[in-house]
């Protein structure tokens, strides 16, 4: 990490610390005709000491280039799980009740060591061929999962259907085949409760799925509760639901497979967001190759429960704490109907 202006950044840093520990944050006056933002000032040696600052954009740019500060406010961290040579860890960021993110981070290094084969970590098989064993390549499905929970802070101060985070690991990606068969992650944002989404049966339907309860995620919900562009393709899978997928993007059309944006849904309910990310992507991120980007989502005309919901999917790679984010942003306030 290039560090600049060492003397000026020291000085800065100690006026942070200063504010964080009780002496008031920067009011707009004395910001001069800077427009403050929120910045979560955490020191390079101790990154762990965190403390939310609302400070000019250039000090903050500043900050993230010298320190281990991130833009927005400091996050607060839902549940962790080891993958790779890593983890995974759930967080949301928000102030005054109002979310400014809500995702995934992880260290750059989960990128590595992680698992191949067998294809899944074997929670969701069937025999589908009745011959008394499970084929682990071709009756066991989901990948390598990690069901997440967002911190108890968020749950109880924001005004958000989101609960929940379901990571899950595609070593050799899934269907269908020639768009989504590359290594990729699936990152799903639940907004229904988990014991729900356990209830959906692993069975020969679908993508393995309990027959009874295929037809059960085949219930969509009305056309005004997703967008237009959003079809069913049959993927439906145990314990995730139905997958609605977007034809109009990129891999459909004779592009590589990079990242998207699916809608979950499940008897008549949308219960999940989902961007979905290639390993390469995230490779990309890392190296240099890849810039940071939000992407929008496309939005449907009505929604089924009220509070605060995203309207784009950020992809960052966090250089000063070496570490990756995929996460929900530009989150709106929505009224059920």
């Amino acid at each position: 990490m290039k560090l600049r202006k060492p003397a000026a950044v020291l000085a800065a840093a100690l006026t942070l610390c200063a504010v964080a520990v009780g002496a008031g944050a920067p009011t707009a006056a004395a910001s001069g005709t800077h427009q403050l933002v929120a910045l979560c000032f955490a020191p390079l040696t101790r990154p762990h000491l965190e403390a939310t600052v609302h400070v000019s954009a250039p000090l903050a740019d500043q900050l993230v280039e010298t320190t281990a500060s991130y833009l927005g406010p400091c996050a607060s961290y839902g549940e962790s799980a080891p993958l790779g040579n890593g983890r995974l860890t759930a967080y949301s960021q928000a102030e005054h009740g109002i979310p400014t993110a809500v995702g995934l981070v992880f260290p750059a290094r989960t990128l590595q060591g992680l698992p191949e084969d067998p294809p899944t970590d074997g929670k969701w098989c069937y025999d589908k061929d009745g011959n008394g064993s499970v084929d682990p390549m071709t009756e066991c499905s989901n990948g390598y999962e990690n069901a997440l929970s967002l911190s108890t802070s968020f749950r109880n101060t924001v005004d958000s259907p989101l609960t929940y985070l379901l990571v899950n690991w595609n070593p050799h990606g899934h269907g269908p085949p020639l768009v989504y068969d590359l290594p990729h992650f699936d990152i799903h944002f639940y907004l229904n409760a988990e014991s729900e989404r356990l209830k959906i049966r692993t069975g020969p339907c679908g993508e393995l799925v309990n027959c009874d309860d295929y037809q059960l995620g085949k219930n969509l919900p009305a056309p005004k509760y997703f967008p237009t562009d959003f079809e069913d393709l049959d993927a439906v899978a145990p314990a995730m639901g139905n997958h609605l997928i977007d034809r109009t993007g990129p891999e459909f059309h004779g592009q590589r497979f990079t990242h998207t944006f699916i809608y979950g849904v499940w008897n008549r309910d949308v219960t999940f967001y989902e961007p979905m990310v290639t390993h390469e992507w995230f490779s990309g991120l890392v190296d240099g190759s890849r810039d940071d980007a939000c992407f929008p989502i496309k939005q449907p005309s009505a929604w089924q429960q009220s509070g605060w919901h995203p309207t784009e999917y950020c992809l960052r790679y966090r250089e000063n704490r070496d570490e990756l984010t995929a996460s929900l942003e530009g989150f709106v306030r929505r009224t059920a109907s």
